[in-house]
Order: structure tokens, then C-alpha cells, then sequence
């Protein structure tokens, strides 16, 4: 188990070293757009206030191709997951900007409200 806990990680370059960990690597991802640009955008109004509207939409951007891009480097150890599903859909996401920023423009908006 402590093996699993170690590799579960979405940034470890490896595969996960015992059937723990892919099961513990899976069961940590959530992946829904949604989600993931609410959560960008809230971490990076937190940790880069000085950024404007734009500097935030390319951070978002650049963290979602990063990570969740055809190249990022989250990796699904069991490709007929939902995750796989929902990966895939994402990256269908990425792959269309105008869907991202009527996405992004929406939750920045709602996240900058007072």
C-alpha cells in the first residue's frame, strides 16, 4: 500500500509498480473540465493576484495542455475507465479554444464576483 500511495501521483513519470497502486492511481483522478478549469482558475486568482483576466486564461490554458493535453502527462493506467472516457472528452475540449474560453469566461466571471 505504501507503494501505491507513493505512485498514484499524476506527475510520476512511471507507471504505478503493483496493482495498488494503478487501482489508488485511478481512483484519484476526476476528470470534468468543468472541474478542472474552476479549480485553475481559483488556484491561480489565489497564487498569482497579480495576473489580469488574460494572464489567468493563459495559465488556464497552458495548465490544461500541460497536464490533461494529448501530450500532458496525467496518464490513465486503465484505458477502458471513465476516465479514459472523460480524458478524452476533455482533450476534444482543448482541442476547440472557443469551447474553453466561453468555459473559461463563464467561471472567471462567477470566481471574480463579489
Amino acid at each position: 500500500m505504501g507503494e501505491a500511495v507513493e505512485d498514484h501521483r499524476a506527475s510520476k513519470s512511471g507507471s504505478p509498480r503493483n496493482y495498488y497502486g494503478l487501482i489508488v492511481a485511478e481512483a484519484d483522478r476526476f476528470i470534468n473540465g468543468e472541474t478542472i478549469i474552476r479549480r485553475t482558475i481559483q488556484y491561480g486568482l489565489k497564487n498569482y493576484p497579480d495576473l489580469d483576466r488574460e494572464g489567468h486564461y493563459r495559465r488556464t490554458l497552458e495548465h490544461l495542455e500541460k497536464k490533461y493535453g494529448r501530450n500532458g502527462y496525467l496518464k490513465i493506467w486503465l484505458p477502458w475507465s471513465d476516465n479514459a472516457k472523460r480524458l478524452a472528452s476533455l482533450q476534444q475540449m482543448i482541442d476547440n479554444p472557443e469551447v474553453i474560453y466561453k468555459l473559461f469566461d463563464r467561471i472567471f466571471r462567477e470566481e471574480t464576483q463579489n
